[in-house]
């Protein structure tokens, strides 16, 4: 996902999703999740790697979200920075 990232933003909406899935299934699509966030490049079955798709398109929306603040605060940082006297 991102390099130095502690987090991301898990949706109640893909509750659903699991609530509909076996135990077993449901700790695929979890452990498939988290290996994704940790950049480990998960591969899983068909089932868990469609079910994974909507997830994936929400944490690489908020990833870019994210990356966006960033930006913006590390140039109000700079902006910050020349307004000290030297």
């Amino acid at each position: 996902m991102a390099e130095n990232k502690k987090s991301f933003i898990a949706y109640t909406s893909w509750g659903e999703v699991f609530d509909n899935l076996t135990n077993e299934d449901a700790g695929k699509l979890a452990k498939h999740l988290f290996n994704y966030v940790r950049d480990k490049n998960p591969k899983s079955d068909k089932l868990i790697t469609l079910l994974f798709i909507q997830m994936k398109q929400s944490l690489k929306r908020d990833l870019r979200k994210y990356e966006k603040y960033i930006e913006k605060q590390t140039i109000n940082g700079k902006r910050v920075e020349d307004l000290k006297p030297k």
